[in-house]
Protein backbone atom coordinates (compact mmCIF):
# COMPACT_ATOMS: atom_id res chain seq x y z
CA UNK A 1 0.00 0.00 0.00
CA UNK A 2 1.50 3.35 -1.02
CA UNK A 3 1.53 6.48 1.08
CA UNK A 4 -0.39 8.34 -1.68
CA UNK A 5 -3.20 5.74 -1.61
CA UNK A 6 -3.43 6.01 2.17
CA UNK A 7 -3.57 9.82 1.97
CA UNK A 8 -6.26 9.67 -0.76
CA UNK A 9 -8.30 7.29 1.38
CA UNK A 10 -8.05 9.62 4.38
CA UNK A 11 -9.17 12.55 2.22
CA UNK A 12 -12.08 10.65 0.65
CA UNK A 13 -13.36 8.97 3.78
CA UNK A 14 -13.06 11.81 6.25
CA UNK A 15 -16.88 11.93 5.96
CA UNK A 16 -19.27 9.03 6.54
CA UNK A 17 -18.82 5.82 8.49
CA UNK A 18 -15.36 5.14 7.04
CA UNK A 19 -14.11 8.23 8.75
CA UNK A 20 -13.99 6.09 11.91
CA UNK A 21 -11.67 3.50 10.33
CA UNK A 22 -7.90 3.44 10.32
CA UNK A 23 -6.42 4.96 7.14
CA UNK A 24 -4.80 1.66 6.07
CA UNK A 25 -8.21 -0.10 6.09
CA UNK A 26 -9.87 2.53 3.96
CA UNK A 27 -6.92 2.34 1.58
CA UNK A 28 -7.49 -1.44 1.26
CA UNK A 29 -11.09 -0.74 0.33
CA UNK A 30 -10.02 1.76 -2.31
CA UNK A 31 -7.55 -0.65 -3.88
CA UNK A 32 -10.23 -3.34 -4.29
CA UNK A 33 -12.99 -0.95 -5.43
CA UNK A 34 -14.14 -0.35 -9.01
CA UNK A 35 -14.98 3.21 -10.12
CA UNK A 36 -18.56 3.87 -11.23
CA UNK A 37 -19.92 7.09 -12.72
CA UNK A 38 -23.58 8.12 -12.88
CA UNK A 39 -25.32 11.05 -14.53
CA UNK A 40 -28.36 12.83 -13.13
CA UNK A 41 -31.38 10.52 -13.08
CA UNK A 42 -29.36 7.32 -13.52
CA UNK A 43 -30.56 4.46 -11.32
CA UNK A 44 -27.87 2.71 -9.31
CA UNK A 45 -30.21 -0.12 -8.32
CA UNK A 46 -33.92 -0.66 -7.76
CA UNK A 47 -35.86 -1.75 -4.72
CA UNK A 48 -36.21 -5.54 -4.77
CA UNK A 49 -33.11 -6.15 -6.92
CA UNK A 50 -30.64 -8.73 -5.69
CA UNK A 51 -27.43 -7.19 -4.42
CA UNK A 52 -23.84 -8.36 -4.47
CA UNK A 53 -21.97 -5.10 -3.95
CA UNK A 54 -21.83 -2.02 -1.78
CA UNK A 55 -20.98 1.49 -2.93
CA UNK A 56 -19.05 4.37 -1.41
CA UNK A 57 -19.88 7.87 -2.66
CA UNK A 58 -16.72 9.55 -3.90
CA UNK A 59 -18.45 12.74 -5.07
CA UNK A 60 -21.95 13.93 -5.72
CA UNK A 61 -25.18 12.89 -4.05
CA UNK A 62 -27.61 9.98 -4.28
CA UNK A 63 -31.35 10.04 -3.49
CA UNK A 64 -32.87 7.08 -1.62
CA UNK A 65 -36.48 6.28 -2.57
CA UNK A 66 -38.77 3.68 -1.01
CA UNK A 67 -41.82 2.33 -2.84
CA UNK A 68 -44.65 2.33 -0.30
CA UNK A 69 -47.20 0.80 -2.66
CA UNK A 70 -48.99 3.91 -3.92
CA UNK A 71 -45.99 6.20 -4.35
CA UNK A 72 -42.19 6.36 -4.19
CA UNK A 73 -41.09 8.39 -1.17
CA UNK A 74 -37.68 10.02 -0.95
CA UNK A 75 -36.37 9.01 2.48
CA UNK A 76 -32.81 10.35 2.46
CA UNK A 77 -29.84 11.60 0.49
CA UNK A 78 -26.32 10.22 0.72
CA UNK A 79 -23.28 12.33 -0.08
CA UNK A 80 -19.49 12.05 -0.11
CA UNK A 81 -18.12 9.25 2.05
CA UNK A 82 -21.53 7.60 2.46
CA UNK A 83 -21.97 3.85 2.15
CA UNK A 84 -24.85 2.41 0.10
CA UNK A 85 -26.01 -1.20 -0.29
CA UNK A 86 -24.14 -2.74 2.65
CA UNK A 87 -27.27 -4.48 3.99
CA UNK A 88 -27.59 -6.61 0.85
CA UNK A 89 -23.87 -7.47 0.98
CA UNK A 90 -24.02 -8.76 4.56
CA UNK A 91 -27.47 -10.39 4.47
CA UNK A 92 -28.08 -11.43 0.82
CA UNK A 93 -31.42 -9.62 1.16
CA UNK A 94 -32.99 -7.79 -1.81
CA UNK A 95 -32.29 -4.09 -2.11
CA UNK A 96 -34.52 -2.24 0.37
CA UNK A 97 -34.75 0.97 -1.67
CA UNK A 98 -34.20 2.48 -5.10
CA UNK A 99 -31.12 4.70 -5.44
CA UNK A 100 -30.97 7.47 -8.07
CA UNK A 101 -28.25 9.99 -8.86
CA UNK A 102 -29.40 13.55 -8.12
CA UNK A 103 -26.59 14.92 -10.28
CA UNK A 104 -23.24 13.70 -11.57
CA UNK A 105 -22.00 11.08 -9.09
CA UNK A 106 -18.75 9.15 -8.76
CA UNK A 107 -18.78 5.93 -6.74
CA UNK A 108 -16.52 3.12 -5.71
CA UNK A 109 -18.12 -0.31 -6.03
CA UNK A 110 -17.02 -2.92 -3.51
CA UNK A 111 -17.90 -6.51 -4.41
CA UNK A 112 -19.38 -8.72 -1.72
CA UNK A 113 -16.38 -11.06 -1.64
CA UNK A 114 -13.92 -8.16 -1.25
CA UNK A 115 -16.06 -6.54 1.42
CA UNK A 116 -16.32 -9.76 3.39
CA UNK A 117 -12.55 -10.25 3.11
CA UNK A 118 -11.93 -6.77 4.53
CA UNK A 119 -14.36 -7.48 7.38
CA UNK A 120 -12.75 -10.85 8.19
CA UNK A 121 -9.28 -9.33 8.29
CA UNK A 122 -10.39 -6.15 10.07
CA UNK A 123 -13.14 -6.64 12.67
CA UNK A 124 -13.17 -2.88 13.15
CA UNK A 125 -15.03 -2.57 9.83
CA UNK A 126 -17.88 -4.81 11.04
CA UNK A 127 -18.12 -2.90 14.30
CA UNK A 128 -18.29 0.43 12.49
CA UNK A 129 -20.96 -0.80 10.06
CA UNK A 130 -23.04 -2.31 12.88
CA UNK A 131 -22.67 0.87 14.93
CA UNK A 132 -23.80 2.95 11.98
CA UNK A 133 -26.86 0.74 11.42
CA UNK A 134 -27.66 1.04 15.12
CA UNK A 135 -27.34 4.81 14.90
CA UNK A 136 -29.79 4.84 12.00
CA UNK A 137 -32.32 2.75 13.94
CA UNK A 138 -32.10 5.01 16.97
CA UNK A 139 -32.43 8.04 14.74
CA UNK A 140 -35.49 6.62 12.96
CA UNK A 141 -37.52 5.28 15.91
CA UNK A 142 -38.71 8.58 17.38
CA UNK A 143 -39.52 10.21 14.03
CA UNK A 144 -41.48 7.10 13.04
CA UNK A 145 -43.51 7.51 16.22
CA UNK A 146 -44.12 11.13 15.24
CA UNK A 147 -45.13 10.04 11.73
CA UNK A 148 -47.54 7.48 13.19
CA UNK A 149 -49.14 10.24 15.26
CA UNK A 150 -49.22 12.47 12.18
CA UNK A 151 -50.95 9.75 10.14
CA UNK A 152 -53.59 9.30 12.84
CA UNK A 153 -54.08 13.05 13.04
CA UNK A 154 -54.47 13.19 9.26
CA UNK A 155 -57.08 10.44 9.42
CA UNK A 156 -58.97 12.41 12.06
CA UNK A 157 -58.48 15.66 10.10
CA UNK A 158 -56.54 17.26 13.00
CA UNK A 159 -53.09 17.16 11.40
CA UNK A 160 -50.62 19.94 12.25
CA UNK A 161 -47.63 20.29 9.92
CA UNK A 162 -45.48 21.47 12.85
CA UNK A 163 -45.01 17.80 13.78
CA UNK A 164 -42.90 17.37 10.64
CA UNK A 165 -40.76 20.35 11.59
CA UNK A 166 -40.12 18.60 14.90
CA UNK A 167 -39.02 15.49 13.02
CA UNK A 168 -36.59 17.46 10.87
CA UNK A 169 -35.16 19.25 13.92
CA UNK A 170 -34.58 15.99 15.80
CA UNK A 171 -33.38 13.96 12.83
CA UNK A 172 -32.00 16.11 9.98
CA UNK A 173 -31.17 13.01 7.92
CA UNK A 174 -34.91 12.33 7.67
CA UNK A 175 -35.63 15.78 6.28
CA UNK A 176 -36.24 14.42 2.78
CA UNK A 177 -38.59 11.77 4.14
CA UNK A 178 -40.51 14.33 6.19
CA UNK A 179 -40.72 16.63 3.18
CA UNK A 180 -42.06 13.81 0.98
CA UNK A 181 -44.54 12.92 3.69
CA UNK A 182 -45.61 16.58 3.81
CA UNK A 183 -46.17 16.55 0.04
CA UNK A 184 -48.24 13.38 0.27
CA UNK A 185 -50.29 14.91 3.08
CA UNK A 186 -50.83 18.03 1.00
CA UNK A 187 -52.11 15.91 -1.86
CA UNK A 188 -54.33 13.90 0.49
CA UNK A 189 -55.77 17.08 1.98
CA UNK A 190 -56.37 18.49 -1.51
CA UNK A 191 -58.08 15.24 -2.51
CA UNK A 192 -60.17 15.38 0.66
CA UNK A 193 -61.40 18.84 -0.28
CA UNK A 194 -62.12 17.64 -3.81
CA UNK A 195 -63.96 14.60 -2.46
CA UNK A 196 -66.09 16.83 -0.25
CA UNK A 197 -66.86 19.08 -3.19
CA UNK A 198 -67.74 16.10 -5.38
CA UNK A 199 -69.96 14.64 -2.66
CA UNK A 200 -71.76 17.96 -2.51
CA UNK A 201 -72.08 18.00 -6.31
CA UNK A 202 -73.49 14.45 -6.19
CA UNK A 203 -76.02 15.49 -3.56
CA UNK A 204 -77.01 18.52 -5.64
CA UNK A 205 -77.47 16.38 -8.75
CA UNK A 206 -79.54 13.82 -6.87
CA UNK A 207 -81.61 16.56 -5.28
CA UNK A 208 -82.97 17.57 -8.70
CA UNK A 209 -84.20 14.07 -9.56
CA UNK A 210 -87.99 14.09 -9.97
CA UNK A 211 -90.27 13.43 -7.04
CA UNK A 212 -93.15 10.94 -7.24
CA UNK A 213 -96.26 12.14 -9.05
CA UNK A 214 -99.22 13.07 -6.92
CA UNK A 215 -101.51 10.23 -5.85
CA UNK A 216 -104.38 11.27 -8.13
CA UNK A 217 -102.25 10.41 -11.18
CA UNK A 218 -101.20 6.94 -10.05
CA UNK A 219 -104.25 5.15 -11.53
CA UNK A 220 -103.35 6.56 -14.95
CA UNK A 221 -99.58 6.18 -15.13
CA UNK A 222 -96.79 4.23 -13.43
CA UNK A 223 -93.17 5.39 -13.60
CA UNK A 224 -89.79 4.16 -12.44
CA UNK A 225 -86.23 5.19 -13.27
CA UNK A 226 -82.58 4.49 -12.53
CA UNK A 227 -79.41 6.54 -12.97
CA UNK A 228 -75.81 5.65 -12.08
CA UNK A 229 -73.08 8.06 -13.17
CA UNK A 230 -69.72 6.72 -14.31
CA UNK A 231 -68.07 9.23 -11.96
CA UNK A 232 -69.41 11.01 -8.89
CA UNK A 233 -71.58 13.12 -11.16
CA UNK A 234 -72.60 12.55 -14.73
CA UNK A 235 -74.18 13.98 -17.85
CA UNK A 236 -77.24 11.74 -18.08
CA UNK A 237 -80.68 13.12 -17.30
CA UNK A 238 -84.08 11.67 -16.65
CA UNK A 239 -87.05 13.72 -15.58
CA UNK A 240 -90.83 13.63 -15.31
CA UNK A 241 -93.18 16.30 -14.06
CA UNK A 242 -96.80 17.38 -14.14
CA UNK A 243 -97.78 19.97 -16.72
CA UNK A 244 -101.39 20.01 -15.55
CA UNK A 245 -103.88 17.56 -14.07
CA UNK A 246 -104.12 15.64 -17.35
CA UNK A 247 -100.60 15.77 -18.78
CA UNK A 248 -97.23 14.49 -17.62
CA UNK A 249 -93.96 15.38 -19.35
CA UNK A 250 -91.09 12.88 -19.48
CA UNK A 251 -87.54 13.36 -20.67
CA UNK A 252 -84.32 11.42 -20.95
CA UNK A 253 -81.09 12.91 -22.26
CA UNK A 254 -77.36 12.29 -22.57
CA UNK A 255 -74.90 15.18 -22.56
CA UNK A 256 -71.62 14.88 -24.43
CA UNK A 257 -68.64 14.41 -22.15
CA UNK A 258 -68.35 13.14 -18.61
CA UNK A 259 -67.98 14.43 -15.08
CA UNK A 260 -68.58 17.93 -13.75
CA UNK A 261 -68.85 19.87 -17.07
CA UNK A 262 -71.42 17.37 -18.37
CA UNK A 263 -73.36 17.44 -15.10
CA UNK A 264 -73.56 21.25 -15.14
CA UNK A 265 -74.81 21.23 -18.73
CA UNK A 266 -77.28 18.49 -17.82
CA UNK A 267 -78.75 20.60 -15.01
CA UNK A 268 -79.08 23.49 -17.44
CA UNK A 269 -80.92 21.20 -19.89
CA UNK A 270 -83.31 20.09 -17.16
CA UNK A 271 -84.07 23.67 -16.16
CA UNK A 272 -84.61 24.76 -19.76
CA UNK A 273 -86.87 21.79 -20.60
CA UNK A 274 -89.03 22.36 -17.54
CA UNK A 275 -89.26 26.05 -18.31
CA UNK A 276 -90.33 25.68 -21.96
CA UNK A 277 -92.72 22.81 -21.18
CA UNK A 278 -94.55 24.87 -18.57
CA UNK A 279 -95.23 27.60 -21.15
CA UNK A 280 -97.80 25.50 -22.98
CA UNK A 281 -95.74 24.90 -26.13
CA UNK A 282 -96.04 21.73 -28.20
CA UNK A 283 -93.27 19.13 -27.82
CA UNK A 284 -91.58 20.10 -31.10
CA UNK A 285 -91.67 23.77 -30.10
CA UNK A 286 -90.31 22.86 -26.67
CA UNK A 287 -87.28 21.14 -28.18
CA UNK A 288 -86.74 23.94 -30.71
CA UNK A 289 -86.82 26.56 -27.96
CA UNK A 290 -84.54 24.47 -25.74
CA UNK A 291 -82.13 24.08 -28.64
CA UNK A 292 -82.01 27.84 -29.21
CA UNK A 293 -81.42 28.60 -25.51
CA UNK A 294 -78.71 25.94 -25.07
CA UNK A 295 -76.92 27.01 -28.27
CA UNK A 296 -76.60 30.55 -26.98
CA UNK A 297 -73.21 30.94 -25.26
CA UNK A 298 -72.32 27.26 -25.68
CA UNK A 299 -68.58 28.01 -25.89
CA UNK A 300 -67.62 24.44 -25.01
CA UNK A 301 -69.61 23.14 -27.99
CA UNK A 302 -71.39 20.61 -25.82
CA UNK A 303 -74.49 18.88 -27.13
CA UNK A 304 -77.18 16.62 -25.79
CA UNK A 305 -79.25 13.78 -27.22
CA UNK A 306 -82.79 14.37 -25.99
CA UNK A 307 -86.05 12.43 -25.95
CA UNK A 308 -88.97 14.50 -24.70
CA UNK A 309 -92.65 13.63 -24.60
CA UNK A 310 -95.99 14.55 -23.07
CA UNK A 311 -98.37 11.84 -21.94
CA UNK A 312 -102.14 12.35 -21.79
CA UNK A 313 -103.44 10.56 -18.70
CA UNK A 314 -107.02 10.37 -19.97
CA UNK A 315 -106.51 9.10 -23.51
CA UNK A 316 -103.14 7.32 -23.33
CA UNK A 317 -101.80 9.46 -26.18
CA UNK A 318 -98.08 10.09 -26.04
CA UNK A 319 -96.72 12.93 -28.17
CA UNK A 320 -92.95 13.00 -28.40
CA UNK A 321 -89.93 14.49 -30.09
CA UNK A 322 -86.62 12.63 -30.38
CA UNK A 323 -83.55 14.81 -30.84
CA UNK A 324 -80.89 12.28 -31.81
CA UNK A 325 -81.43 10.05 -28.77
CA UNK A 326 -81.51 6.25 -28.54
CA UNK A 327 -84.89 5.08 -29.84
CA UNK A 328 -87.21 4.03 -26.99
CA UNK A 329 -89.13 0.74 -27.00
CA UNK A 330 -92.79 -0.01 -26.41
CA UNK A 331 -93.61 -3.47 -25.04
CA UNK A 332 -97.19 -4.71 -25.02
CA UNK A 333 -98.50 -7.17 -22.39
CA UNK A 334 -98.35 -9.91 -25.06
CA UNK A 335 -94.63 -9.31 -25.69
CA UNK A 336 -94.95 -7.39 -28.94
CA UNK A 337 -92.20 -4.79 -29.15
CA UNK A 338 -91.86 -1.74 -31.35
CA UNK A 339 -89.48 1.23 -31.43
CA UNK A 340 -90.18 4.93 -31.64
CA UNK A 341 -88.48 6.93 -34.36
CA UNK A 342 -86.01 9.78 -34.35
CA UNK A 343 -87.65 13.08 -35.30
CA UNK A 344 -84.85 15.64 -35.19
CA UNK A 345 -81.15 16.39 -34.71
CA UNK A 346 -79.10 16.59 -31.52
CA UNK A 347 -79.89 19.49 -29.23
CA UNK A 348 -77.48 22.43 -28.76
CA UNK A 349 -75.44 21.70 -31.86
CA UNK A 350 -77.37 23.31 -34.75
CA UNK A 351 -78.72 26.84 -34.20
CA UNK A 352 -82.22 27.17 -35.59
CA UNK A 353 -82.71 23.40 -35.92
CA UNK A 354 -86.28 22.26 -36.56
CA UNK A 355 -87.93 19.33 -34.83
CA UNK A 356 -90.99 17.27 -35.71
CA UNK A 357 -93.31 15.62 -33.26
CA UNK A 358 -94.86 12.17 -33.49
CA UNK A 359 -97.75 10.58 -31.63
CA UNK A 360 -98.57 7.07 -30.42
CA UNK A 361 -101.35 5.58 -28.31
CA UNK A 362 -100.42 3.56 -25.25
CA UNK A 363 -102.99 0.84 -24.63
CA UNK A 364 -103.56 -0.42 -21.10
CA UNK A 365 -100.55 -2.54 -20.09
CA UNK A 366 -98.21 -0.99 -22.65
CA UNK A 367 -94.80 0.01 -21.30
CA UNK A 368 -92.52 2.67 -22.75
CA UNK A 369 -88.83 2.03 -22.02
CA UNK A 370 -86.34 4.89 -22.48
CA UNK A 371 -82.58 4.58 -21.92
CA UNK A 372 -79.15 6.06 -22.59
CA UNK A 373 -76.32 4.42 -24.51
CA UNK A 374 -74.54 3.50 -21.27
CA UNK A 375 -76.80 0.42 -21.30
CA UNK A 376 -76.28 -0.81 -24.86
CA UNK A 377 -72.59 0.14 -24.84
CA UNK A 378 -71.78 -1.56 -21.53
CA UNK A 379 -68.68 -3.65 -22.17
CA UNK A 380 -67.95 -7.17 -20.95
CA UNK A 381 -64.56 -8.57 -20.02
CA UNK A 382 -64.49 -10.17 -23.49
CA UNK A 383 -64.78 -6.64 -24.94
CA UNK A 384 -68.26 -7.43 -26.34
CA UNK A 385 -70.98 -4.80 -26.02
CA UNK A 386 -74.34 -5.43 -24.34
CA UNK A 387 -75.86 -4.22 -27.59
CA UNK A 388 -79.32 -3.47 -28.97
CA UNK A 389 -80.17 -7.08 -29.82
CA UNK A 390 -79.57 -8.25 -26.24
CA UNK A 391 -81.68 -5.37 -24.90
CA UNK A 392 -84.53 -6.09 -27.32
CA UNK A 393 -84.61 -9.76 -26.36
CA UNK A 394 -84.55 -8.91 -22.68
CA UNK A 395 -87.40 -6.39 -22.97
CA UNK A 396 -89.56 -8.87 -24.85
CA UNK A 397 -89.05 -11.38 -22.04
CA UNK A 398 -90.23 -8.76 -19.52
CA UNK A 399 -93.67 -8.25 -21.11
CA UNK A 400 -96.34 -7.60 -18.51
CA UNK A 401 -93.84 -6.57 -15.82
CA UNK A 402 -94.18 -3.29 -13.94
CA UNK A 403 -91.83 -0.35 -14.65
CA UNK A 404 -89.89 -1.01 -11.43
CA UNK A 405 -89.48 -4.69 -12.34
CA UNK A 406 -88.34 -3.85 -15.88
CA UNK A 407 -85.85 -1.22 -14.73
CA UNK A 408 -84.41 -3.52 -12.07
CA UNK A 409 -84.11 -6.43 -14.52
CA UNK A 410 -82.35 -4.35 -17.19
CA UNK A 411 -79.86 -2.88 -14.72
CA UNK A 412 -79.18 -6.33 -13.23
CA UNK A 413 -78.62 -7.81 -16.70
CA UNK A 414 -76.17 -5.02 -17.63
CA UNK A 415 -74.27 -5.41 -14.35
CA UNK A 416 -74.02 -9.17 -14.78
CA UNK A 417 -72.85 -8.78 -18.39
CA UNK A 418 -70.19 -6.21 -17.46
CA UNK A 419 -69.11 -7.86 -14.22
CA UNK A 420 -65.47 -7.15 -13.40
CA UNK A 421 -65.20 -4.29 -15.92
CA UNK A 422 -65.07 -0.68 -14.80
CA UNK A 423 -68.17 1.27 -15.83
CA UNK A 424 -67.28 3.40 -18.85
CA UNK A 425 -70.39 5.55 -19.21
CA UNK A 426 -73.36 6.84 -17.25
CA UNK A 427 -76.22 4.33 -17.10
CA UNK A 428 -79.78 5.65 -17.10
CA UNK A 429 -83.23 4.28 -17.92
CA UNK A 430 -86.83 5.35 -17.46
CA UNK A 431 -89.97 3.25 -17.82
CA UNK A 432 -93.54 4.52 -18.15
CA UNK A 433 -96.61 2.27 -18.20
CA UNK A 434 -100.29 2.82 -18.78
CA UNK A 435 -101.79 0.50 -16.14
CA UNK A 436 -104.06 -2.32 -17.27
CA UNK A 437 -106.86 -0.89 -15.19
CA UNK A 438 -106.34 2.67 -16.42
CA UNK A 439 -109.62 4.54 -16.42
Amino acid sequence: MTENTENSAQKLFKHGIFGALRPEITAQIMEKATPVELNEGDILFKQGDSGSSAYVVESGELDILVDVGFDCVKTASVGKGGLIGEIAVFSNAPRSATVIASGKVRLLRIESSDMMAVVENNPDVARVVIADLGRRLVMVNQPLAFLSVAAQALKQKTFNSEVLNTIIAQAPDLGSFAQSFQEIIGQVQTNNVRDQEMQMATQIQRSVLPRPLKDSMVPYVTLDAFMRPMKEVGGDLYDYFEIDDQHVAVAIADVSGKGVPASLFMMMCRTVLRSVASSGLSVDQCLAHANAILNDGNDLAMFVTTFFGIYNLDTGEFVYCNGGHNRPHIISPSGERRMLKTTGPLVAIIPGARYKSASIMLDPGDLLFMFTDGITEARAASDDLFGDARLCSLLESLAGKTPSEVVAAVVAAVDEFAAGVEQSDDITCLALMRPLNAK
